[in-house]
């Protein structure tokens, strides 16, 4: 039995060891992790990059649809008791280097196929808005959606409309049912902030300002309702 036990600890210590290791081919790269250090080295098996990271998620997918595989590094650190997250892009073809990089705050970024904009999107959260939430466990974000080409990541918010409105019934399913077990009133819509500010940010970035507004007045009952309004307006003018 004491054997047993011994070749046990020995595989899975081994199999956690060789979880750490992860090698990647990428054109005329090879990228390798241990743990949470990246290093790339070339054709020649010259280092000609490396950087630690702190919790690193790394995947290749072809963001701009060229056939070739972007390498993607989501990395994110404890900001409390929640991970915020930064997404890298590296570019993999001739040269190796941090193509673009975007802050995600508290809502982890993906990648998926979008029907309604015709190619691959990310999705991330929009970090201005973080501290409507600071003091919650629970963390609610509105979302921008980007897309990847020529070398940098850039905004189709615009050209998209359905996830907008598909994350706001969920948002909005949530806060009815905080609303149910509390009174809808200042003290109580106050501790949702973060869910309030991420639909009336969701319906604004698809176009639909009267939504956002009539969601703004059925749900927000405190005196700095205009204040409010244009705090939020303004996080959404700044650029990511």
């Amino acid at each position: 039995m004491r054997i047993q036990i011994l070749i046990f600890i020995f595989c899975f210590a081994s199999l956690k060891s060789f979880s750490q290791e992860r090698t990647y081919t990428l054109n005329i790269f090879t990228a390798k992790f241990e743990k949470n250090y990246l290093e790339v080295f070339d054709s020649t098996n010259k280092q000609v990059y490396e950087k630690t990271f702190n919790d690193p998620r790394e995947s290749l997918v072809d963001l701009d649809n060229d056939d070739i595989d972007e390498f993607l590094i989501c990395d994110s650190h404890k900001e409390g008791n929640s991970d915020f997250y930064t997404l890298y892009i590296y570019n993999t073809i001739d040269s190796f280097y941090v193509a673009d990089s975007i802050q995600s705050g508290y809502l982890e970024p993906s990648e998926r196929e979008s029907k309604e904009y015709g190619g691959m999107i990310v999705v991330t959260g929009n970090y201005k808005f973080d501290n409507f939430d600071k003091d919650s466990e629970d963390k609610y974000l509105p979302i921008e959606c980007w897309h990847y080409e020529n070398g940098k990541i850039s905004s189709v918010n615009d050209q998209i409309y359905n996830i907008f409105i598909t994350e706001n019934d969920t948002l909005i399913d949530l806060l009815d049912s905080y609303l149910d077990a509390n009174p809808n009133d200042c003290n109580s819509i106050t501790k949702v902030k973060g869910i309030v500010a991420s639909v009336y940010a969701n319906y604004i970035s698809a176009g639909e300002k009267t939504l956002a507004s009539q969601f703004l007045k059925k749900y927000y009952h405190c005196n700095d309702f205009e204040i409010f309004k244009q705090k939020l307006n303004e996080l959404l003018q700044e650029k990511l």
